[in-house]
């Protein structure tokens, strides 16, 4: 072979399993793929190798003397060289939120149903008076406000 050739790790691995004599149906079994999926593999690295079939291709990448299966590492061929691993782009997120987002690395506040009801029961109570009162103050002093500030008034004096 004159220059090398680089598989894929998915090719090398299905030509492994056809080294050690498995069908489409066992490897795709194994590798937890579709056996048309590892049919598409050994049939992309036997384009690549310039093979005649599958078992050609395999003993191409893992040496046709050899008398034993290789290890799940695979033996080099001189011809075969592997892949150059891609480089990993960094991930930026460019979405910008408005609301705060949760932070997923600590545990979210874990509450009773009663304490949330509570809660809840104790803001509707609070804006009910507030409002009341905020209208109240449209109409005029309420009775019972009166002592209070005539009380403040003494107070700032």
């Amino acid at each position: 072979m004159s220059e090398p050739v680089a598989l894929s790790p998915r090719q090398r691995e299905c030509l492994r399993l056809v080294w050690e004599r498995r069908t489409s149906k066992e490897i795709a079994a194994e590798l937890g793929i579709s056996a048309s999926t590892v049919d598409g593999y050994i049939k992309e690295a036997i384009g690549l190798l310039n093979a005649r079939d599958r078992r050609d291709a395999a003993a191409i990448v893992f040496g046709s003397g050899a008398i034993t299966p290789p290890d799940k590492k695979g033996a080099e061929s001189p011809g075969v060289v592997e892949p150059a691993p891609a480089p990993i782009p960094p991930v930026v997120s460019t979405e910008r939120y408005f609301w705060p987002q949760p932070n997923r690395s600590r545990q979210p506040d874990a509450q009773s149903l009663m304490q949330v009801l509570g809660q809840i029961g104790m803001i509707a109570i609070g804006s009910m008076v507030a409002l009341s009162l905020a209208l109240s103050l449209g109409a005029g002093v309420p009775t019972l406000l009166r002592p209070a500030l005539k009380a403040f008034d003494r107070l700032v004096q």
